[in-house]
This record gives C-alpha cells, structure tokens and sequence, in this order.
C-alpha cells in the first residue's frame, strides 16, 4: 500500500498536466505559425475535458444528484459568472479611456448565453467579453451528461452506456453544423468522446497497465503525426471539428502524449516540476484571466514607457506577459478572501 507522501506524488501528474495544457492554451492564441497551431489545438481543449472525466467520481454523488450538481454550478458556473461581470465592469469603466466598445446590454446576453464561439455573423449571443470562458459553461454540461452515460454504466455495463455515449457525440456533432447552443451544450455532447475514457480509464486499472508499454507509445506518436496532416486545424470552440473520427483519435493521442510526458517530469521534483504544478492548480484563474489582466497591466504600462506595439510584436514578450501578470492574478486572488473562496 501507497503511504500518503507517495500517493500524492502519484497525483501530482494531475496537475503537471493541466500545467502544460494551460500554457498551450495561453501560447496556442498568440500569433504562432500554423503547424504549432495546429499541434497545440488538436488535444489542448480535449485534453481538460479528459482529465475532468478522469477525476468524475460517480460513486461520491449517485446517491445525491443535487448535491453533485450543486458542486458544479458552484466550481464552474459561479466562477464564470463573477468573472464575466468583474471584467464587463472594469472595460466599461475603461473603456472611454482606452477606446474600446463595449455595449453592456449586450454583452450581458452574450455573457448568459455562453458562447465564446464568433457566430457567423458574431452576434449578441457571443460572449465577446471573455472568449475562453466558454469553457467553464460547456464542462459543466458535460459533467451532466457524464453522470447520465456513468448512471447507465453501473446499471446497464460498459457496452450500453457506449451506445449512449455515441448517441450523444453524433447529435452534438450534427447540431453544431446548423445551431450553437447556449453554454456550449453542442460542445459539450461531443466532448463525450474525451471525458467518458477519461472516466473508464481511471475506473478500469488494467487499460492504464496496456497503455504503459513502450512499443504503444511509439505508435500513438507516430498516429498522432499523421493525425495532424491529415484533419488539418480544428478548434472546439468554433465547431471545427473536421473528420469527426480524426479529431477524437488526435485529441485522445495526444492527451495521452502529454499525460506521459506529465509522469516523466513527476519523476523528480525540481523547478519545472514545482512551476507546472503550480500552474496546474491554478489553471481555472489562469484560463479566466490570462487575456484580461494582461491587456489591463499592459495599457497601464503603455502610458508611461510605451511599451505595447513592441510586447504585442514579439510572440515571446507577449506570451511571457500572458504569464506572468496572470501569476500576479493568482497571488492578488489568493490573498483576497472573498474571491479566493470564489476560485
């Protein structure tokens, strides 16, 4: 038996991965060459819904629905929401001194429709306020239907609730084509096909031992590469999914890659370690608030050295701003009571 330090080092992979994806999230929106976008968007997104049906514990909240949906609106949807109006404040209050549009009426029905999708036309109900907030609406959807599909899972055994499983892929899949649901639902039917193996694969042991061997990986890798040349760029957030059997298999291979790449660094304790596991930990504040508090420091800095066409400029400078003012985000949260309850 584990004792408790070697248990949560075991768990620590956890984070090391939500690291990484969070700084993929953060460098796959600056202005990158294609191929790296195109890399980075195959599995970031997946990659959080597979890990959120990873830690999915059915068992914890079968007998108590409400208590379970009660958890989610408050670990995903309030956050959203206290972000959404923190950020539709400042801009407004901001925005004759920076120029910038905002329309709050509108931006309300954008922020409680919860889309981050640029409809096509952009309309009201797009959540122009803080795109990759989406995010937080959609897995909590996608939460609802996972307890459905694990519900059936324990009744009705893995074959049946597959079946569900696909039923609710394809029809999210389809619905995408034609309508952009509020909060994401048609995102969240389709991510599924993420957080159900997620899911399986932390409540059947014995397929974490398959995937464990060497000659697996060596071949996940190079599917994976063939994977990117072929489905071309996807982007969950728009609905391009392109071949809907190649963006699954990409986005499950590479979360796979990443998880592996996640225990190898756990190996050591050192200071990549320590920082993607911080980051890890804290990749909800980051994903809320690494365009806002940026764009925020970065104007305030501009009126004095005149800095910002030089940061927006340079991929690297930018990226680094993303990531260091969103790490002075989470200090700022940390030590504020009432918003560090919050997040």
């Amino acid at each position: 038996m584990l004792n408790k330090k070697e248990a949560m080092k075991n768990l620590k992979w956890i984070d090391i991965t939500k690291g990484i994806g969070i700084l993929l999230v953060i460098f796959g929106h600056l202005h990158i060459t294609n191929i790296f976008r195109q890399i980075i968007f195959t599995f970031h997104i997946p990659l959080f819904f597979f890990i959120g049906g990873f830690l999915f514990n059915y068992n914890k909240y079968k007998k108590d629905t409400q208590l379970f949906i009660k958890n989610k609106l408050i670990r995903l949807v309030f956050p959203y929401f206290v972000t959404n109006i923190i950020i539709l404040v400042t801009y407004y209050l901001l925005s004759f001194k920076l120029n910038l549009n905002i329309y709050p009426i509108i931006n309300l029905i954008g922020i409680f429709y919860g889309n981050g999708a640029p409809l096509n036309p952009s309309t009201k109900f797009t959540n122009t306020i803080n795109i990759p907030s989406w995010f937080l609406l959609s897995l909590f959807c996608g939460y609802i239907l996972l307890f459905i599909i694990a519900y059936y899972h324990e009744k009705k055994g893995t074959a049946f609730s597959c079946i569900i499983c696909l039923f609710f892929i394809t029809i999210g899949f389809n619905l995408s084509k034609y309508v952009y649901l509020p909060w994401g639902f048609d995102i969240a039917l389709v991510s599924m096909v993420f957080m159900y193996p997620g899911y399986i694969l932390n409540y059947h042991i014995s397929i974490q031992k398959i995937l464990n061997l060497y000659g697996i990986k060596i071949l996940f890798i190079l599917i994976f590469s063939f994977i990117i040349v072929l489905n071309g760029n996807v982007d969950m957030n728009i609905r391009n999914y392109n071949n809907l059997l190649l963006f699954s298999v990409g986005g499950l291979l590479g979360t796979y890659l990443t998880i592996e790449l996640s225990k190898v660094i756990n190996r050591n304790e050192n200071t990549l370690s320590r920082f993607l596991i911080y980051i890890g930990k804290n990749s909800l504040l980051i994903l809320l608030f690494y365009d806002f508090t940026p764009m925020i420091f970065l104007n305030i800095f501009d009126a004095f050295f005149n800095v910002k066409t030089i940061i927006y400029n340079s991929v690297i400078l930018y990226g680094l701003n993303m990531l260091l003012f969103s790490i002075v985000t989470i200090i700022i949260i940390k030590r504020m009571p009432i918003l560090k309850n919050i997040y």
